[in-house]
């Protein structure tokens, strides 16, 4: 032993930011309940009503499956719409947003006018087509539509980001054009990256595309809606199956997907 103490495991003022945040954290918790007024639980008359009404969601009335079906079949078609749509505009778009391809002022212009379209909510861009052109799943569509534009450009973009940019480079020192770049250079290397965002963004607009129908814009949500509102209870329990079997289906379905294609990469390596 040379008489020497041990280095701390955590410096000392890593640590005092940990517990600052730490306590902020708290405080923030404990202040946003203060200010909510919220009651952690309400006695055991709320507590009875809950569990009341989740056993009549539970005795599920199947009666009106044939018009939970068509409005579950209106939902996923504007899914789908909204995300070809946007996936079709986003994907031409990105190549501009994506700073290694482009000019980096546009790159950048691009990238704050997707952001402060994301930063709207989806539900509010339906609110306004609604209020624009009416109830029904056109409204929906154009709801969904904005905010997946962004948030694919933003996604896309990112992904071209990540291409080498020896690959560029090598492609560029052939004299290629642009054009020829983002064909022979990019595009092979991202196209993985597009199939893997554009899946993961339909699962979000499916279930978004039900929440829709809550503010009129069509789809299974407006069935919930009329029967919640009416307090029919067995029959929107059915309605919450069907929403659920429509996420829980779709991402099966994409997981069986990417395992087999995941299954003929390994072949071919």
């Amino acid at each position: 032993m040379n008489g020497r103490k041990p280095l701390p495991l955590v410096p000392a003022k890593r640590k005092a930011v940990q517990i600052l945040v730490l306590v902020g954290m708290a405080a923030a918790f404990i202040l946003s309940l203060l200010q909510l007024k919220l009651e952690v639980f309400g006695g055991w008359e709320t507590l009875d009503k809950a569990l009341t009404f989740l056993g009549r969601m539970v005795t599920m009335d199947f009666s009106i499956w044939e018009e939970v079906l068509t409005a579950a079949l209106e939902s996923i078609c504007v899914a789908i719409l909204a995300t070809i749509i946007s996936a079709i505009c986003a994907f031409a778009l990105s190549f501009f947003a994506a700073v290694n391809v482009s000019r980096r002022g546009l790159a950048w212009f691009l990238k704050a006018l997707c952001s402060a379209i994301r930063a709207v909510p989806t539900l509010i861009w339906a609110l306004l087509f609604v209020a624009f052109l009416g109830f029904g799943p056109f409204a929906g569509v154009l709801g969904l539509f904005f905010h997946s534009f962004a948030y694919l450009v933003k996604a896309y973009s990112q992904s071209i980001e990540e291409v080498s940019p020896s690959v560029i480079e090598a492609v560029r020192a052939t004299g290629a054009s642009w054009l020829q770049i983002m064909a022979k250079a990019v595009l092979p290397t991202m196209r993985t990256a597009v199939i893997s965002w554009t899946a993961l963004r339909f699962e979000f607009n499916l279930g978004q595309s039900a929440v829709l129908g809550l503010v009129g814009a069509g789809g299974i949500g407006r069935e919930l809606s009329i029967h919640m509102r009416f307090f029919e209870f067995e029959k929107g329990g059915f309605v919450v199956l069907v929403i659920f079997l429509m996420s829980f289906g779709v991402e099966m379905l994409f997981n069986k997907l990417k395992l087999n294609q995941d299954r003929r990469l390994l072949k071919h390596d």
